[in-house]
Parts: C-alpha cells; sequence; structure tokens
C-alpha cells in the first residue's frame, strides 16, 4: 500500500511540474530569477524560523504545557521532522517528531502521538480564519468565490462538528461504531481506535487554557509564515506586494501540501504559488520564479534547521532514518494502547 502512495505522489509531483512548465518562455523565466533582489530573502528566511519556532512552542501547549517539555526539544523535534519530511518518503516526518520528543523522558512517544491530530484541526481553523479575511478583497469571478465560500463553510462545519465529538465523546464513539458495523469492508475495531486516538489528542479543546495558547501560538505561527510569504515577493516583484496575495498564496501552498506528492513537495507548490499569483496579474514567469525562489529558500532553512537540530540531538543520519523507520511501528502501537469502548 505505501509503494502504491509511493509512486502516486510521483506521478502528481511530475504532472504538477509539467503543468507548472507549460506555456513557460524560458528567457522570460531565467530574467526574472536574475533580477531578483534576493536580500529580502534574509527576513524571508528569518520569518520562516519564526514559523518553525511558533510551532514548537504550540506543540509544548498541546503536550500538557510548557512545564512538560523543555523548548530547545520541541523546537529540535520539530525541526527533525520537517528535514525528514523534506527527504524521506510517506510523510515520515510527522512521526518521527513524538519518537524525538519522547528522549526527553518526560513525555511518551503515544501520548505524543495523539496531538498530531489537534494540530491538524488548529491549522485548519486558522486557515479558514485566514480564507474569509482574504475574500472579499479577492479578484474572482463570483463563481469560483462562492465556491470558495461554500467550501470555507463545510470545512468550518466539519470543524465545529469534530470539537462537539470530543465534548460529547461517548455518544460520538456510539454512533461511529454503529455507522462502521454497517460498511462491510472496514475493520470496526481498528477504525474505533484511531477514533479514539484522534479524540485523544483533541481532549485538550477540553482543557481552555491549554486550548487558547495553543491556539494563540498556532496563530503566530501562520502569520509568521504569511510575513515569509510576502519578504520573498518584495525580491521578485517591482512593486512592493500587498498583504492579500501573501496570505492567499499562503492558504493555496498549505491547501495543496494534501495532494500526495514527492518528499519536498516538488511540483504542487509551484503550481500551486504560479496559478494563485495569475489573480493578481502577475505573469505565469514571474510567479513561477517567486514559486522556486520561495520554495528553495523554505528548504533551505528547514534542513539546516533539522541537520543542526539532529547534531544538537546527537542523532547521526542514519539512526534518524532507524528513528524514523521505527515510527511506523509505534503508531501501530499507539492505536492498539487506546482503549475500546466497553460495550455496557
Amino acid at each position: 500500500m505505501r509503494k502504491r502512495y509511493f509512486w502516486i505522489g510521483v506521478v502528481i509531483s511530475v504532472a504538477a511540474l509539467v503543468l507548472a512548465f507549460r506555456d513557460i518562455d524560458w528567457n522570460g523565466l531565467i530574467l526574472a530569477l536574475q533580477r531578483a533582489n534576493y536580500a529580502h530573502m534574509i527576513p524571508a528566511a528569518a520569518a520562516m524560523l519564526a514559523a518553525i519556532a511558533a510551532r514548537a512552542e504550540r506543540w509544548r501547549w498541546l503536550l500538557g504545557g510548557r512545564d512538560k517539555v523543555a523548548y530547545a526539544r520541541s523546537f529540535r523535534a520539530v525541526s527533525i521532522g520537517y528535514l525528514m519530511t523534506n527527504v524521506l518518503p510517506f510523510r515520515l516526518g510527522e512521526l518521527v517528531r513524538p519518537v524525538v520528543i519522547a528522549r526527553g523522558g518526560r513525555v511518551g512517544a503515544l501520548q505524543a502521538f495523539s496531538t498530531i491530530a489537534v494540530e491538524h484541526v488548529l491549522d485548519v481553523l486558522i486557515i479558514l480564519a485566514m480564507l474569509a479575511v482574504v475574500l472579499p478583497d479577492l479578484p474572482l469571478p463570483q463563481t469560483v468565490a462562492q465556491g470558495a465560500r461554500l467550501s470555507a463553510i463545510v470545512f468550518g462545519a466539519a470543524a465545529l462538528v469534530m470539537v462537539l465529538m470530543v465534548i460529547w465523546h461517548r455518544p460520538a464513539e456510539r454512533v461511529v461504531k454503529w455507522a462502521l458495523d454497517r460498511v462491510p469492508f472496514l475493520h470496526t475495531d481498528t477504525w474505533l481506535r484511531r477514533f479514539n486516538s484522534a479524540m485523544e489528542g483533541l481532549s485538550v479543546i477540553r482543557r481552555p487554557r491549554l486550548f487558547f495558547f495553543s491556539s494563540l501560538w498556532s496563530l503566530m505561527a501562520w502569520l509568521a509564515s504569511a510575513v515569509s510569504f510576502y519578504f520573498a515577493m518584495r525580491a521578485f516583484f517591482p512593486e512592493p506586494a500587498g498583504v492579500t496575495p501573501a496570505l492567499f498564496v499562503t492558504i493555496t501552498s498549505t491547501l495543496v501540501l494534501i495532494v500526495p506528492s514527492t518528499p519536498g513537495y516538488f511540483g504542487v507548490i509551484e503550481l500551486a504559488i504560479r496559478d494563485s499569483l495569475v489573480i493578481f496579474g502577475v505573469g505565469p514567469e514571474l510567479g513561477l520564479a517567486y514559486a522556486i525562489g520561495f520554495h528553495f529558500m523554505e528548504l533551505v532553512v528547514m534542513n539546516v534547521a533539522g541537520v543542526v537540530s539532529m547534531i544538537r540531538e546527537g542523532l547521526s543520519w542514519s539512526a534518524a532514518v532507524s528513528e524514523a523507520r521505527r515510527a511506523g511501528t509505534l503508531e501501530t502501537a499507539a492505536l492498539s494502547a487506546v482503549p475500546m469502548m466497553d460495550d455496557g
């Protein structure tokens, strides 16, 4: 199954690269890359590093508060996770992070696994909020704008339903079990354990202080990402870029990561950024040059931070890869450890 997923990602990345470079004037692309003022990439890189730092602080709150995990360890775990995701297939970085955080001894890997789901929920909520802010200013056809609003409403409703399921976990669990029992090709116990694992991670919603600070640092992380996009635009665009294009590109380049692709998300990010900027009247050559420049900077920042974190953590590359392979086993163990609902 994993091999099939890997090759699907390769095919999608290649197709996205072909689409990103379609109808491109190569001379115009090279000229746009040559004319860029790369000095603006310095604050862009600093903002990207700040986004990683904010996500590391957010994870400390999701793990139960700042006293549970030292900030340095959280930052190293997050950075190593990004490095692994950019280099290894199957997006193993998300699974490696809990293994690294557990090396500190105060938080177990199984507990850390349960927080990944709530990270995704918080990210979706912030992205939806950003989309609501930029939609009125987007020069979109009416039908496209209506579709975007409908998508935001659907995702927002799904997030609300998830929050309600956390609050009323037991009744929701019974409904899920009832539904799974009626789908013959799904193994009820396996999927029910996955549901309970997600609910366990999302239980932070019932702890107002932890949820508030987790949400606050999520917002800080995404704003830092948007600032990074903004400064990178200053490197390529002849006129100062507005806030709306930076926010919109942040949204689209994030949503596209849902699609299977190669490690490092090659192709899908370039295509998403290029086509997003077309809406604002940016030519395909300039938009693609910006996408290439930003993606390269992003990979450099993430990978350098990851390598430095590995060195500080005392991990060799072979040991880190071994941890990544072991992470899949721990994920299975995490699901097995989730308690099932009593029949009574």
